[in-house]
């Protein structure tokens, strides 16, 4: 239990570009490696000059992870601008979501370290069979698992999705290299992570935290000037609120990023809070509680989609098992 709570706290003090004295490096890496944030470990620890300190193997383990990540980032980048400039001779200008965007303002030689799992685009709702039709030309078919379109020789699968306003205001015109693009505002960006992981994939009930998404908001946060009020007014309820806010606490806790004094006011949030952060550093001792949550998030699920109880029995018994048990990369 207190390895657990020292190897995530090792974790966090390299992502900010502080060396851990005497940390478990297997296990930092076991949780790194877990959590997708190998490389932006090693980027972040050598950006600080600290790389150096860390013990011989260790630092090779993580130049090695960097690098072989930096090489399909430039895969996937490549990717990316042949979709594009494809989409473009349609004349359809496709909106760039999540790890898509670092991805397309780098260049060669600055490529981003984050952790990318496939490339995320958006049309409008009009434009949607057209770029889907472009997209099939260059190769792509529907991937197995139904969700994305996929390639054999590519590094990541292409999602393609319809767009719809989020009341932040319009994305911006990109033009670099000759390919044009919509990037959505900072607001938009951080609101869609916060919405995806709290809401969509029901984080803030279940107790679970995405390090490697709250780690993108803490850099966002620090390279724009993010209105946390504004996005706090955008919630369309106080449930959705609270989400929220126990989000922004996080950030705080961990990643240290300066949030509106009233967040911790209500004690639904405090205890939110408190929840999330005690399972991830002690989940032997977490587990009613992470098992509670489940039960809580997995009951309104199925009860608010009945088209999952026309697919069969074993089909059913599938998605409950992925909903309650797979946690994917987070704590």
């Amino acid at each position: 239990m207190i390895h657990a709570r020292n190897t995530l706290d090792a974790l966090i003090a390299g992502l900010r570009g502080r060396a851990p004295a005497g940390a478990d490096w297997r296990a930092v890496i076991a949780l790194a490696n877990r959590t997708l944030l190998t490389p932006a470990l090693f980027s972040s620890l050598a950006h600080a000059g600290q790389i150096q300190g860390l013990p011989q193997d260790v630092r090779e383990y993580l130049r090695f992870v960097h690098d072989c990540n930096r090489e399909r980032n430039l895969r996937l980048r490549a990717q990316l601008a042949e979709a594009v400039a494809a989409l473009n001779r349609r004349e359809i200008v496709p909106l760039l979501l999540k790890g898509a965007i670092p991805l397309f303002l780098s260049v060669p030689e600055s490529v981003p370290s984050r952790m990318t799992s496939d490339l995320d685009l958006a049309v409008e709702p009009t434009e949607e069979a057209t770029a889907q039709a472009c997209l099939e030309e260059l190769g792509y078919a529907p991937a197995a698992s139904g969700r994305g379109l996929a390639r054999r020789q590519d590094a990541g699968m292409l999602e393609l999705r319809a767009s719809h306003a989020n009341g932040f205001g319009q994305p911006s015109l990109v033009e670099s290299d000759g390919l044009r693009v919509k990037i959505p505002p900072a607001h938009s960006r951080a609101l869609h992570w916060m919405v995806h992981d709290l809401l969509k994939e029901g984080d803030y009930w279940r107790g679970r935290i995405d390090l490697r998404h709250l780690h993108d908001l803490a850099r966002l946060a620090e390279s724009d000037d993010l209105d946390w009020r504004a996005l706090q007014a955008a919630m369309s309820d106080r449930g959705a609120r609270n989400a929220l806010d126990t989000q922004l606490l996080a950030l705080h806790h961990f990643f240290g990023i300066r949030i509106p004094t009233g967040c911790a006011q209500r004690p639904m949030v405090r205890f939110q809070h408190w929840r999330r952060v005690f399972t991830a550093r002690h989940p032997f001792l977490g587990a009613p509680l992470r098992l509670a949550g489940n039960l809580a998030w997995g009951a309104w699920r199925f009860s608010h989609a009945d088209s999952l109880a026309r697919r069969g029995p074993l089909d059913l018994g599938c998605r409950v098992v992925r909903t309650l048990f797979y946690s994917r990369a987070k704590i």
